[in-house]
């Protein structure tokens, strides 16, 4: 009997069809995990950091999403803030509102227009400073009797106070030879007008207490404090403030003087000593030297290096009506004269200083940069010296200052050396 064969079945092509289908499909998912893995060198992280994913930032409403479980993210670089600080003070010389006086008249002669008795360029850095300065060479008050054998007393009604909001002042000084020139109750008076107009003055006060009490204000966070006092007469007329009376803060030494018992430069010490234990800077601002004398005395030097060791970290000056040297010491600043500012007639030069200091806290960097700007008062006007004029200036500064100091055509002045 014949065996029958059994028949060899082909491949059924539906099934075969959907087999490579599947082939298909499965390489071409592999090929995407492939694309999606990060090259095996550019993803590494340096030796000893981790990565950590950070959450990604929120996105608009309606358009969140889930990463999927392949993707990294990447994370942000974390923001820093900002702790750098720069701020500018602005000091003026000598000024002098009296009434009926040289600069009042020259005002009233040109319809109250400040512009046209000071350079609209310097009111402009005086208004734009976070502090402005300026030495109050006159009383305000429309009481009292001229101080007895003084040769030069001023006084001004108190309404011209607003002159100072209009010129961009924070602070008066008062710690001069001039604000006690009608008696105690002049002094009194400028207090009381300076502290209405809120103008804070310093180098003066009720009793001794407030006039060695700093002026403290804070700029961009940090604390700023001024000091102020006075040994500017060779005939000395104007009172110190005592615990009970008030007057100006002095600093003569033992010596100076036979009216002088006490060490009153101790005094001023103590002050500078007291204000950096609150402040991150401290200026000190002495009211001494000849008049018009471009030459400094030696105790000028001496107690300048006095004030920048017990704190200060710069020593501005006044008195003399003229330009007196710029020098340094321990890197620190020391302005001896600044000069009238708007005073008089007399044609003579002046100037405009700022101190820039600038910092940042993050790294602890800090540093203080004096800027002179030239000026000159003429025919009771002061204007900024600008092209020829300015370097006849700056070659003076130059050479009262024994040429030991470099300025800038921007104006900062450094140490020569």
């Amino acid at each position: 009997m014949a065996v029958r064969r059994k028949r060899k079945q082909g491949i059924n092509p539906v099934i075969l069809y959907a087999v490579l289908a599947v082939c298909v499909v499965l390489g071409i998912i592999s090929i995407i995990k492939m694309t999606k893995k990060e090259p095996s060198d550019g993803g590494k992280q340096p030796t000893g950091v981790t990565h950590q994913a950070t959450k990604m930032p929120d996105k608009p409403t309606g358009t969140e999403t889930t990463p999927g479980p392949t993707e990294e993210i990447t994370p942000t670089p974390t923001e820093v803030a900002d702790m750098s600080y720069d701020i500018t003070l602005c000091f003026c010389g000598d000024i002098n509102f009296e009434d009926g006086g040289i600069p009042m008249t020259k005002l009233e002669s040109v319809g109250g227009d400040l512009t046209k008795c000071i350079s609209p360029e310097l009111l402009a850095k005086m208004r734009a400073a976070d502090i402005t300065v300026i030495n109050n060479e006159f009383t305000y008050t429309t009481r009292g009797t001229a101080t007895a054998g003084k040769a030069w007393t001023f006084r001004a009604n108190p309404s011209r106070v607003s002159l100072l909001h209009e010129m961009g002042i924070d602070i008066a000084i008062l710690a001069n030879n001039h604000a006690y020139d009608y008696g105690e109750v002049s002094l009194t008076d400028t207090m009381e007008t300076l502290k209405n107009a809120g103008i804070d003055y310093v180098g003066a006060g009720y009793n001794l207490a407030e006039a060695k009490t700093p002026v403290y204000k804070t700029v961009q966070g940090k604390t700023i404090a001024f000091v102020a006092a006075s040994r500017a007469e060779k005939n000395i007329m104007t009172p110190m403030a005592t615990d009970t009376k008030p007057g100006i803060l002095r600093c003569y030494r033992i010596g100076d003087d036979p009216k002088i018992k006490t060490d009153e430069e101790a005094v001023f010490v103590e002050a500078i000593r007291e204000a950096k234990q609150h402040a991150d800077f401290v200026i000190a601002i002495v009211h001494w030297g000849a008049d018009y004398q471009e030459k400094i005395e030696q105790v000028q030097i001496d107690s300048a290096k006095v004030y920048l060791d017990a704190g200060a970290d710069a020593i501005i000056g006044g008195h003399s009506h003229k330009p007196d040297p710029i020098d340094f010491y321990k890197g620190k600043p020391i302005v001896y004269g600044y000069s009238n500012f708007w005073f008089n007639d007399k044609d003579l030069g002046s100037m405009l200083i700022e101190l820039k200091i600038h910092g940042d806290d993050a790294t602890g960097e800090q540093h203080i940069d004096l800027y002179y700007t030239p000026a000159r008062q003429k025919n009771v006007t002061t204007t900024i010296l600008l092209g020829a004029d300015r370097e006849k200036e700056v070659a003076n500064m130059l050479k009262i200052s024994g040429n030991k100091i470099k300025i800038a055509e921007d104006g900062l002045v450094t140490p020569a050396e």
